[in-house]
Parts: structure tokens; sequence; C-alpha cells
């Protein structure tokens, strides 16, 4: 299905057909490997963070929520929900309609597919340098930046995310 191939950067994965992901990951995440893979880091532990992601696999990450039908959908019920909290920010998990509002599948989607790709080009995984890309993803889709390749989307995620994600050129 994915062969993996290397790169400068570290390994690299075909993403040309994403066919079987969930089995694929789910089948991953019930094994040591997979276990010690996304345990290894932690986003809430400062001592124990993964190592920055590159700004060039976040931007690929993203670039993917787009190419796919199912994965989009997703991404643009994501991002309609990131763009109303963003809207109403006193409306939170308790207040009424919180459950009915949120799209949980289409998180569920977004944030399942980032730890597939995280398994797949195998680069340390903390939901924080992988969500940056997925964030970046959402950000074109509500319009906040023009596109993936805009000189603003290396400016924002430079300002935004330095902590998550690294510029190595």
């Amino acid at each position: 299905m994915n062969k993996s191939r290397e790169t400068e950067g570290g390994p690299m994965a075909d993403f040309e057909d994403i066919t079987g992901w969930r089995e694929e990951l789910a089948a991953f995440e019930a094994t040591d490997e997979g276990r010690a893979f996304f345990n290894k880091y932690s986003s809430w532990d400062p001592k124990n963070r993964a190592p920055k992601l590159p700004y060039e696999t976040a931007i690929h990450l993203a670039g993917l929520y787009f190419k796919y039908p199912e994965l989009h959908e997703a991404l643009k019920k994501s991002a309609a929900w990131v763009a109303y909290l963003d809207a109403n920010p006193d409306f939170g998990r308790d207040d009424e309609g919180f459950d009915e509002l949120c799209p949980w599948e289409d998180n569920r989607t977004t944030h399942d597919f980032a730890r597939w790709y995280a398994m797949k080009v195998r680069l340390p995984y903390d939901e924080n340098n992988y969500g940056a890309g997925t964030s970046l993803a959402k950000a074109v889709a509500n319009g906040t930046l023009p596109s993936l390749s805009a000189p603003e989307t290396r400016a924002y995620a430079g300002k935004k995310y330095s902590k998550h994600i690294a510029f190595l050129n």
C-alpha cells in the first residue's frame, strides 16, 4: 500500500493512496511499537516534548487534508467549529448545545489522520507538533491564510507555532 522512501529530512511515505488508513493506524496503535511511538513524548510535560516538526512536513500534512474528499470535508467542519469558537469566546464545554454543535467525528478524523501521518513519516509524535500542521490547514480553510504556499502562511506559522515546528530553510 504505502511504501516508505528515504529523503534528506528523514523517512517519507508515499501518500498517493491512503485507502485503509484508519485500519492501519488502529493496527499500529495496538502494537507495543505503536504504543511506544505515540507515548514517547508528552505535549503536557515541557521536559519531555517531541523535537520540533520540520515546517515542510507540517505543510505536507496540511496539504493532504485538501487532497482527499473525506479529509477535506472533515477539515472544513472542524475549521468551521474553530471559527465558531473564536467568534464566541464565552461558549464552552459546559454550555448547553456544545455537544450537539461540536463536530466530534470530524475532529476525530483530522486528529487521527495526523497520527496516521506521523506513523507513516516516523518523525517523533507530539499532538502539538502535528497539530500545528492541522491548524494551518484549518486557517487556510477558514480564509485566515490565503494558501499553504503563501509567504503569509510561513510567517504566521513562525509566529504562532515556533514552539512546535522548525524552519530548516
